[in-house]
């Protein structure tokens, strides 16, 4: 049970699944209790308190601790495990996180995405994880959108043998397309299922409303799926551990290090 902070915690909430992001704890969350997610944000705590109300971009990066407090405990969760749905436990291992962070903590939540390590906002997936694990819960409300989906030495889902998405099965383009200021895609409308494409449809699709919201299904079987081979998948379980936490920090940091020096002479 989270710590006491002056906020009503809600009626239901969600358990984190392993590895899930933020933002994508909200959008289950907000689909489970039938609101939007920018209405969820409000009553969290995460919302700006200025004439606009946004969600910054940035509370997927780093939280500070009044506002973990805050969502700890309208959720119902412990603060650890909502600081876990940041980019903040990656900082000791993985430097563009590192300096994202160190962004944020400073006070510039609009310029620190600039980096090509990282990506703003969560917009590539596994299809197949998105489907969920078969529970009650996951069919209902979707899987985990993973943090780890954020960072670009994340290729392929080792669980699935796939390599990673990043466009909508219908349209064609970049899915959940949003302000990169923003913690959710626009339109942030309530009743879109988590695993559903959220990017506004273009105004020149007839059958479409302007700013309405894709709407298509992400989750799915690809039967067909271009699938990365031996090497790329024994690359990316190497990349994985080096970011999991327990292991020795400094071999991650020199080794992503590397490989970013690497790719700029590339």
């Amino acid at each position: 049970m989270a710590m006491s902070s002056g906020r009503r915690p809600l009626g239901l909430s969600l358990d984190p699944l392993k590895g899930e992001s933020l933002t994508g704890f909200v959008l289950r969350l907000a689909h489970r209790l039938h609101i939007s997610p920018h209405e969820l944000a409000q009553l969290t705590g995460l919302t700006e308190k200025d004439r606009l109300g946004r969600a910054r971009a940035s509370l997927s990066t780093r939280l500070t601790p009044a506002e973990i407090k805050n969502f700890a405990a309208t959720t119902r969760l412990d603060p650890r495990e909502v600081r876990a749905m940041t980019l903040e436990p990656l900082a000791s291992r993985y430097p563009p996180a590192a300096r994202s962070v160190a962004n944020v903590r400073a006070g510039k939540v609009y310029s620190m995405h600039t980096d090509g390590w990282l990506s703003a906002t969560t917009a590539r997936y596994c299809p197949r994880c998105l489907a969920g694990d078969g529970s009650d819960i996951q069919n209902a409300h979707g899987g985990p959108w993973q943090i780890l989906w954020r960072l670009p030495v994340v290729f392929a889902c080792p669980l699935h043998e796939v390599f990673l998405e990043h466009l909508c099965p219908h349209y064609h383009k970049p899915v959940n397309s949003s302000s990169r200021a923003q913690l959710f895609p626009r339109p942030a409308a309530s009743g879109v299922h988590p695993a559903h494409c959220r990017s506004s449809t273009d105004q020149d699709i007839p059958t479409s409303r302007p700013g309405a919201p894709c709407g298509a299904r992400l989750a799915h079987h690809p039967l067909h799926h271009h699938r990365p081979g031996p090497a790329l998948l024994a690359l990316q379980h190497k990349i994985l551990r080096l970011l999991r936490p327990g292991g020795p920090k400094q071999p991650a940091q020199q080794y992503f290090t590397e490989l970013i020096l690497l790719a700029g002479l590339s």
